[in-house]
């Protein structure tokens, strides 16, 4: 008797990547295996926390040094005892006492303990005659809180602060998207890439950068910041600073890597086999948050308050962020290898294109940062460590600081009633500010002490 095999099918569903049109299972484990690698050192318990000017946070430097060394990029940092060297030193004065909340300054009438860091900085010089001269600068911060105290949100807690996803999820992309570029070394542009040091205390190092930059700011066309990008969830990705460059919006959505769902049917019908495909539309891979200011709480401010170009990708706050529970088993390796090798088309698009972005002013969108303010003055805080009152690099046009008449360059020194010597005094009081209420602000302008009227809005 014959056997009929009627309508037998089976359905296989696979999924494409916009960005890789073949399969590459070797290259993907690499990438993977080198991202968990870094970040499960980064976030070890031998380096403490990392903490800006203590022994852990200089372990962390000598092992992305190691790791710029092995890529094969130039050292870019201050030359020592007359070698090449890698790291960029510089020294500050935390605003607050690393290990607790008390305000920083002089301390029994002595000066505050400054505290010596280092930025890790290579480079892989451009291919092209004319456009190795112009730079794309690629950072991380590889500094968190080490064992707690200020900016920790673990009430009171001594235990050791990861900081897997803040930032040693960061600093290990970029050592892998120096690996992938120093590989084919094709960029026409030089490439910077730079593990900076001290922005948890106040983005002390790369306020240090761009006042004692490896090109000149004018070489600059753009400042590619990743801060946070361990967190992959619901493929949410945010991208700050798209209004910064009149070119960056069409660019994110053009580079966007796209997956295609395809169907293939095998059916049997009287002992013939048959094969049937279909394609369903692209769908992206990445859920695009999108901000277009160019300020806000990471290394990227600075060089945006400098007027070059910045893109700042970012994967949102999680219950862990600032306490010690950032570890390296909570990050999800898969998205950010997807997130690199977006990042690293749109570096190739800028670097490729002989026009540099177009800066340009943006908005404030007031989204995709890691403040938890809940109301807004329009104030863009200098994060330079101080005593006598916090300077304002920038007031946005039609904000509140704008209509009660405070201008950039203002010292604060008085809000809400509160002395402000700083600018975590002027955060810590904005946290306990109400958006429609007015308040009294206090500005130091040459040898003028003025007082205005300000009424914050909601964010």
């Amino acid at each position: 008797m014959k056997k009929q095999f009627l309508g037998i099918s089976l359905l296989f569903v696979a999924v494409v990547s916009g960005y890789a049109q073949t399969a590459k299972p070797a290259r993907a484990d690499v990438t993977e295996a080198n991202l968990r690698r870094h970040i499960e050192y980064l976030a070890s318990d031998k380096l403490e926390g990392r903490r800006t000017g203590e022994p852990g946070a200089a372990l962390a430097a000598r092992y992305i040094a190691d790791q710029f060394a092995k890529n094969r990029l130039k050292p870019a940092g201050t030359p020592s005892k007359g070698k090449a060297s890698y790291l960029q030193p510089f020294s500050f004065t935390p605003v607050r006492d690393p290990h607790g909340a008390v305000p920083m300054g002089e301390v029994n009438g002595a000066p505050a303990k400054r505290y010596d860091a280092f930025n890790v900085i290579g480079i892989l010089e451009g291919t092209d005659t004319t456009l190795k001269n112009e730079a794309i600068v690629i950072g991380a911060h590889y500094d968190h809180l080490g064992h707690g105290g200020a900016g920790s949100l673990a009430a009171n807690s001594t235990e050791i602060h990861h900081g897997a996803d803040d930032n040693a999820s960061g600093v290990a992309a970029i050592i892998e998207l120096a690996r992938l570029f120093a590989n084919k070394h094709e960029n026409k542009r030089t490439l910077i890439f730079i593990a900076f040091s001290g922005e948890e205390e106040g983005v002390f190092g790369s306020n240090f950068y761009v006042n004692n930059p490896v090109l000149p700011l004018d070489k600059m066309v753009a400042m590619i910041n990743l801060d946070m990008v361990g967190r992959l969830n619901e493929n949410k990705l945010t991208i700050g600073g798209i209004g910064t460059a009149s070119e960056f919006r069409s660019l994110v959505q053009r580079t966007l890597p796209a997956r295609q769902l395809v169907a293939t049917t095998f059916s049997m019908t009287n002992g013939v086999g048959s094969e049937t495909t279909t394609k369903a539309p692209s769908q992206p891979i990445f859920n695009l948050q999108l901000n277009e200011d160019g300020f806000g709480p990471s290394d990227h401010s600075p060089f945006y308050g400098k007027k070059i170009p910045v893109l700042f990708f970012f994967t949102g706050t999680h219950n862990d962020y600032h306490k010690p529970s950032d570890t390296a088993d909570k990050i999800n390796y898969g998205g950010e290898h997807s997130i690199i090798h977006y990042i690293q088309s749109i570096i190739k698009t800028i670097d490729e294109n002989p026009q540099r972005p177009t800066y340009a002013v943006a908005k404030s969108s007031n989204t995709g940062g890691r403040t938890g303010f809940s109301i807004s003055l329009g104030t863009i805080p200098n994060y330079a460590d101080s005593t006598d009152g916090m300077l304002l690099d920038g007031v946005r046009d039609g904000s509140p600081a704008a209509k009660a008449g405070v201008k950039t360059g203002d010292k604060v020194v008085k809000l809400a009633g509160r002395d402000i010597r700083n600018v975590y005094d002027y955060t810590d009081t904005m946290v306990d500010m109400k958006a429609g209420e007015e308040y009294e602000i206090v500005v130091l302008r040459g040898g003028e002490r003025l007082t205005f009227k300000i009424v914050p809005v909601k964010r």
